[in-house]
């Protein structure tokens, strides 16, 4: 029995959110050589740009260990793009805070060539269908972040 065109198209769009995930994490590779920091620190570089976490948060949404997270930010910090303070409410934690221009002086210049060619991409679609790729990408990351959260749950 043939496919639905529903399910056809649903089919394209998984396989072509697998490759770009596929993708993105070559990019990321490629990117944390360039920028003389492995994956990992990457990858909580990132997470730190949504704001300040505690070294224990920084650990959980990176899936890694709080050792691990302890190197990582010995390695960010010595290359000066964060800072550990002690949190004013509890001295226990340590905050983590991104030094937002020290790091984009390094990353930025990275990313620049992707974001421009990004940018010139979307420029064929119309108001109303960036509206519709926003809200498809909105329940995308919901649903990675609730698949992530399942399969770290013990």
């Amino acid at each position: 029995m043939a496919m639905s065109r529903r399910a056809e198209l649903v089919a394209q769009l998984l396989d072509a959110l697998r490759r770009t995930n596929a993708l993105s994490v070559a990019m990321s590779q490629g990117a944390a050589e360039r920028i003389g920091v492995n994956t990992t620190d990457l990858h909580c570089l990132n997470l730190l740009s949504d704001g300040p976490l505690t070294a224990s948060e920084l650990a959980r949404r990176a899936g890694i260990t709080t050792a691990s997270v302890t190197g990582v930010i010995d390695r960010l910090e010595g290359a000066g793009y964060v800072r550990r303070e002690r949190d004013s409410a509890d001295r226990r934690k340590v905050v983590v805070t991104l030094l937002a221009q020290e790091a984009a002086q390094v990353i930025a210049p990275v990313f620049a060539p992707f974001v421009r060619a990004w940018r010139g991409a979307m420029d064929g679609y119309t108001e109303e269908q960036l509206e519709l790729i926003a809200d498809f990408l909105g329940r995308t990351e919901e649903v990675f972040e609730t698949e992530v959260r399942r399969m770290r749950a013990k």
